[in-house]
């Protein structure tokens, strides 16, 4: 009997974001920065995609594309298979995004109780006279005591305004939620008493998560799915444990190697990266990694490699990687 797969609650198909260079005061510059280059993915409901990769390649402009921040030149973002075109009220509702930095992101001179009150009012989740009773569901579902809702965000350490955040994020009742390093500016001591909290909120209310992030430790504990970018294009993409057994693109190899990952089984073996990071500049041929890449021959030079298929649903987009 044939399994029917569920489909996606968010579908990037294609999707291009190029960005015009600086111009001169004696010349106009056409080359342009590829920070999104065709990029297609999927996200179910109920389960987490990690994107991982270097500063640079393109993981946070994803995520203002998808919360329709940016606009793309090409290509379409699909929310429960209807095309996204702008952010209309029902999208906001739908997509929302908890931040890397948990005090910039609340407004600094509203009380907690206010933050709170704001999305579902905006959105009118409920009553009027339901509201007071949805904001004390929504601290202690984060794990605060109703004490804190006549406080100040500059009044909370990092992990309780993020846990604000968090509750804001879900006041709304969201489908997809975009996770851009939530835990990269919180002491080391909570990171993982946050993890555990979206954890435990992804698995009762059934969210979808884009997972951005630099730890790869911290993906392989968080993730269902791992996609690796590499200046604009995602270079690998497999179930996470398919991944960290044998990353097969030769950058995940090199990132896995440089990561402090205690498990010694998930650990890669050593690969030594030569050349500089290429520009992102717009270029028409060739594998964008070549220059770096210990494995790289005249073909790469040549023509762009394109993700290609394995049976265990392992996409590589390497010409040294014999496709399935």
């Amino acid at each position: 009997m044939t399994q029917v797969r569920e489909s996606p609650i968010l579908e990037l198909r294609n999707l291009v974001k190029h960005f015009a260079m600086r111009r001169s005061l004696l010349r106009r510059s056409r080359d342009k920065v590829r920070a999104v280059d065709g990029v297609s993915l999927q996200i179910q409901s109920g389960r987490t995609t990690a994107l991982v990769g270097e500063s640079g390649c393109g993981k946070s402009t994803i995520a203002r594309l998808i919360l329709q921040l940016l606009q793309p030149d090409s290509g379409e973002v699909r929310m429960s298979g209807e095309v996204v075109v702008g952010a209309s009220k029902e999208f906001r509702r739908s997509v929302q995004m908890v931040f890397q930095d948990p005090f910039s992101s609340l407004t600094p001179h509203l009380t907690i109780r206010s933050i709170l009150k704001e999305p579902l009012t905006v959105h009118k989740v409920c009553l009027a006279e339901e509201i007071q009773d949805h904001i004390l569901d929504l601290v202690s579902a984060v794990g605060l005591s109703a004490d804190m809702l006549n406080r100040y965000p500059h009044q909370l350490s990092g992990g309780q305004r993020q846990r604000i955040g968090i509750a804001r994020a879900i006041a709304v009742n969201p489908k997809l939620i975009v996770c851009d390093e939530p835990v990269s500016a919180l002491d080391v001591s909570i990171r993982s008493q946050i993890i555990n909290l979206l954890l435990d909120i992804q698995k009762s209310r059934n969210l979808a998560y884009l997972f951005i992030s630099h730890d790869l430790d911290m993906v392989a504990h968080v993730s269902d799915t791992v996609a690796v970018m590499y200046l604009g294009k995602i270079v690998e993409q497999a179930p996470t444990e398919t991944f960290f057994a044998g990353p097969r693109h030769p950058y995940s190899k090199a990132l896995l190697a440089s990561a402090l990952i205690p498990d010694p089984k998930r650990r890669s073996e050593n690969r030594e990266l030569v050349g500089e990071m290429d520009s992102g500049v717009e270029r028409e041929t060739g594998c964008s990694f070549r220059t770096r890449c210990p494995l790289a021959i005249d073909l790469c030079a040549t023509h762009e490699p394109v993700l290609h298929y394995s049976a265990d649903e392992h996409l590589t987009a390497c010409h040294r990687i014999e496709p399935v």
